[in-house]
């Protein structure tokens, strides 16, 4: 007679099923990578060092991008045209800085277009399939995520008042979506 406990197969099936979304997530987030590059490169010139740092801040650590993942494409973009590269000595060491050319503004611009097209379509779907699958309604628009980061970049420059303002909003914010968490992990731990 075969048994097995079905909460330990629940547990290794979820798990199993975070493992997969959790590299998908990944796979989005390499797709990603020549559009990020452009636009942090359409800023300042930076390092290939600087641009892994400055993603890995903007995103608070979200997406770390590794020196395999982000140099390849540096070349790629290079070799298109859309963003040049050279040398500069500091000391005994060299690095190679990077900025964007007037093609990779253009390519830039219609990507970031085409991703607003695309973020606009499959977020529809997205809330449709969150209602029907999950019995969850999302907002429309949905949430911008990261839009929510008023720290580094984000706040330079800006008078103290406003800097205290936009803190205190994100704040707000934050508060607001921690008591969401709270009513669905009520709702979940209640049904243990």
């Amino acid at each position: 007679m075969l048994t097995f406990n079905v909460n330990e197969v629940w547990v290794c099936w979820m798990s199993k099923a975070e493992e997969v979304a959790e590299m998908w997530g990944m796979e989005m987030r390499k797709g990603y990578t020549k559009l990020a590059v452009l636009m942090f490169l359409n800023k300042n010139a930076l390092t290939g060092y600087k641009i892994m740092k400055e993603i890995e801040d903007e995103t608070f650590g979200f997406w770390k991008l590794t020196s395999g993942g982000v140099y390849p494409v540096l070349k790629e973009l290079e070799e298109k045209g859309y963003i040049k590269g050279w040398w500069k000595a500091k000391g005994e060491r060299r690095k190679k800085i990077y900025e964007i050319t007037d093609e990779g503004k253009q390519m830039l611009e219609t990507a970031l277009y085409r991703q607003q097209q695309m973020e606009e379509t499959i977020g529809k779907l997205f809330r449709q399939f969150a209602q029907e699958v999950l019995g969850t309604k999302l907002p429309s628009p949905p949430p911008a995520r990261f839009k929510l980061l008023p720290f580094g970049k984000n706040l330079e420059g800006k008078p103290l008042e406003e800097q205290i303002r936009i803190l205190k909003s994100f704040r707000t914010h934050m508060r607001q979506t921690i008591k969401l968490i709270d009513k669905k992990l009520q709702k979940l731990e209640g049904l243990e």
